[in-house]
């Protein structure tokens, strides 16, 4: 039976029990995929903007520890071209 085919008559008089319905009841063993809802996708979206501002935060974090240094113009700090 169908759910468009039942009417109030029949709820009141004890045709249909809403506690004996296990069309939306899933057991230990059901192999179905989970039902996504608007509140999951959400969360999900925050979770991907987080992760993306963590990459974005770890990029320049190593930008500047594995950049190339900026060269001072020289001084006293070895290195000078001399051959060994």
């Amino acid at each position: 039976m169908k759910l468009f085919e039942l009417d109030q008559n029949d709820v009141s008089t004890g045709y249909y029990d809403p506690n004996e319905d296990k069309i939306n009841g899933r057991a230990l063993g059901d192999t179905r995929k989970p039902k996504i809802t608007l509140r999951k996708i959400n969360r999900l979206k925050k979770m991907r903007a987080l992760r993306q501002l963590e990459s974005l935060k770890r990029q320049d974090l190593l930008a500047v520890m594995y950049g190339v240094p900026e060269d001072d113009g020289g001084g006293m700090g070895g290195g000078g071209g001399f051959p060994m």
